[in-house]
């Protein structure tokens, strides 16, 4: 399998999609109480839309599938070996999967599988699972780096950067999986020389990796913000990247750099939280090309499962769980504040409001804007309880860039 006699590729990528083999769980009172710690993410459905979205691939016929981290909800040994099973016919069909590992892929203390109402541990994945699973990537790579799980596809006029941003143990963990990212100084010193090779090969160099290189929300930066991403922008600028695709903070956000306005990053939103979202990317040789579709899985469930409430209407069902994270999350911080009285009901637009946030949904009419704002319970947050109130405007509205959904790069001549 070669990618680099694709005229105008058309990929499709996920991130963050925490598949969760169900060889792994039962319906016992423990994983319920351990799938209510999720926030917001489904772990319990992944096998069911993991085959639908490798059924809609089939059928549409993408150039291939980029996944940007997180493939495995805590690295279980099971979850990968059976996502690599459900990816099978892509491989027959030719349509090529580029994997590169989140912070919860590698030797992660957390993995967890629950059997006869206990929940013990799991295999964990190793960095050799990891290749071996995502073969495609690694076999058609022209360079790999010998520090990390980084590797290099060529195509026709781009570069595909690969890079593993994660921080794990080089042994089977105890612990919990580490959130911060970094590039070692060997890994950059490697990522500056495939940079140096694209432009001299004249392709347009695109990064791929897990953790963020821009601050997508000033409140979360720590852990999500690669640790040494001002040296990451160094070479971005220096050698005219113009875009990176991370994950990780689970929010659909397009950023343009303020300080390098030529260079763009996407944030791609969790595929198994609301939106289950697929970001559409073409490569042109003289743009990039950008547009989300919210992936419905139902037209490719089997009669049986849609007899499941959950998945005939699954996409409620997630935007549901979405909604609940950030109700309960202001409940709390209503009660803690002493207003008890209509929380719930304040709660609820916090809840919308983190929906629509998260999903990238803010890009709202003007009559849209006037009517949150002039909302009572907005009104009434806003004068008792700011941080609430707050969390609702970044919800309205994005100042860097309001569209969130789609995007069309000109790159220079």
């Amino acid at each position: 399998m070669a990618l680099n006699h694709v005229q105008e590729p058309h990929f499709w990528v996920i991130s963050d999609n925490h598949f969760y083999s169900d060889d792994l769980f039962e319906d016992s009172e423990r994983f319920r109480k351990f799938e209510s710690t999720t926030i917001g993410t489904d772990i319990r459905y992944t096998t069911q839309v993991l085959d639908a979205f490798v059924k809609k691939a089939l059928d549409e016929k993408p150039t291939g599938i980029i996944i940007t981290g997180d493939t495995t909800l805590n690295g279980e040994q099971r979850s990968l070996e059976h996502m690599a099973e459900i990816f099978e016919p892509l491989k027959k069909a030719g349509i090529a999967v580029l994997a590169i590992p989140g912070n919860h892929d590698i030797y992660n203390g957390w993995a967890r599988k629950f059997v006869n109402g206990q929940q013990i541990t799991a295999h964990q994945i190793s960095p050799a699972d990891f290749k071996e699973a995502f073969a495609d990537g690694y076999q058609m790579s022209s360079s790999s780096d010998k520090n990390s799980l980084s590797y290099v596809v060529d195509l026709q006029d781009y570069r595909l950067l690969m890079l593993d941003s994660n921080i794990y143990s080089d042994r089977f963990s105890k612990t919990e999986p580490i959130t911060k990212g970094q590039l070692s100084e060997k890994t950059l010193d490697w990522l500056e020389n495939m940079l140096i090779e694209a432009q001299s090969m004249k392709k347009v160099p695109l990064i791929f990796m897990h953790h963020n290189l821009l601050a997508h929300n000033e409140n979360v930066t720590e852990g999500f913000v690669l640790n040494n991403a001002q040296q990451v922008l160094e070479l971005v600028e220096q050698y005219h990247v113009p875009l990176a695709m991370t994950g990780h903070i689970h929010l659909q956000n397009i950023m343009q750099d303020s300080k390098n306005p030529t260079f763009y990053e996407i944030s791609t939103s969790s595929f198994s939280t609301a939106g289950s979202h697929i970001g559409h990317l073409k490569l042109q040789d003289n743009k990039i090309s950008y547009e989300v579709e919210a992936f419905d899985p139902r037209p490719y469930f089997t009669e049986n499962q849609l007899e499941n409430s959950d998945l005939s209407q699954y996409p409620e069902f997630l935007a549901n769980k979405y909604r609940q994270v950030g109700e309960q999350m202001a409940l709390n911080f209503l009660i803690q504040s002493g207003m008890k009285e209509d929380a719930a009901s304040l709660a609820k637009i916090v809840g919308e409001a983190n929906l629509r946030y998260f999903t990238g949904n803010n890009l709202l009419s003007e009559a849209d804007k006037v009517a949150i704002y002039q909302d009572s319970r907005y009104q009434t947050l806003k004068e008792f309880a700011p941080r609430l109130s707050s969390s609702v405007e970044q919800s309205v509205e994005d100042q860097n860039i309001p569209n969130n959904h789609s995007i069309v790069i000109d790159l220079p001549e």
